[in-house]
């Protein structure tokens, strides 16, 4: 063999050598990829796992569980307010009064408004026994809470004071609307809904609200409320907070508690000595 021979040997054993270290290492590079692309897989995995179970649980436990209907519930799953007062503080009211119902989500900006701006006036209305005055909790924006269903929540928190604590409502009530989560949060957990309703001066009501009692009431009422026309009205219907008088929605501003109350001097007039025909 010649020297050239040999070096060709040499430079062939070399080469060999070489391609077998090479597949080693693409093969290592082969099993980290395989490997780094089934953790971020098991990863993903889990992370859609833990976010569909913590989805369900929100939920499934609302859309599977018995339906329990609150108690103190007047017509069209409204909520009387008077009829929620001690008996010896109930105001005498008029004949035919005027009929107010007030349908409210609690992450609503409109509901707020009407609480702040025209509810004080309704009350005071109210007292004088010129009106009668229902709220209709409903859950129109409970997909718009991080998946924590709060709209659904807090209205069942509510029915847990209407039918346990009555006299604790209209507290409760106001500072739900009045103090409301930030748009799009996951708003206040059950616990601290329970902490506002004893603030309020409900008592003995954390277990209903920490079990979501009435929640799946609360479903089956919004149900109900946009399945049609709102019961007492000819074609309103609901798409956001509003406050319906005598059946009709009431259009004008709900920051402007000076064109409401005219509005409702006017609608009293009207109906005590009877509309006049216009020339």
């Amino acid at each position: 063999m010649t020297n050239d021979d040999l070096a060709n040997d040499v430079s062939n054993e070399r080469r060999e050598a070489v391609r077998a270290q090479a597949k080693k290492v693409n093969a290592r590079i082969r099993r980290r990829k395989i490997v780094r692309r089934s953790v971020i897989t098991i990863l993903i995995v889990a992370v859609v796992a833990a976010a569909g179970w913590w989805v369900w649980r929100s939920v499934a436990p609302e859309l599977e569980r018995e339906v329990v209907v609150p108690q103190n519930i007047s017509e069209g799953d409204g909520i009387d307010v008077a009829a929620l007062m001690p008996e010896n503080e109930r105001p005498d009211t008029v004949d035919d009064p005027i009929q107010v119902d007030v349908y409210i989500d609690y992450m609503s900006t409109d509901a707020a408004v009407i609480e702040e701006q025209l509810a004080p006036q309704m009350y005071e209305w109210l007292q004088e026994g010129v009106l009668t005055l229902s709220y209709h909790p409903v859950s129109l924006l409970s997909g718009e809470s991080n998946g924590t269903q709060y709209s659904t929540r807090a209205a069942g928190a509510v029915m847990c004071v209407v039918s346990e604590a009555p006299e604790a409502f209209q507290a409760f009530n106001t500072e739900l609307l009045t103090n409301q989560p930030e748009e799009a949060s996951g708003g206040f957990t059950d616990e601290q809904l329970a902490a506002k309703a004893a603030d309020a001066g409900a008592e003995g009501v954390e277990d209903c609200i920490t079990n979501r009692t009435y929640a799946p009431w609360v479903s089956e009422a919004t149900e109900r409320a946009l399945s049609g026309a709102l019961e007492g009205t000819d074609d309103v219907q609901l798409t956001d907070a509003l406050v319906v008088i005598d059946g009709q929605q009431y259009d004008g501003s709900l920051d402007d508690p000076g064109e409401f109350n005219q509005f409702l001097l006017t609608l009293q007039s009207e109906e005590y000595y009877g509309e006049t025909d216009s020339e």
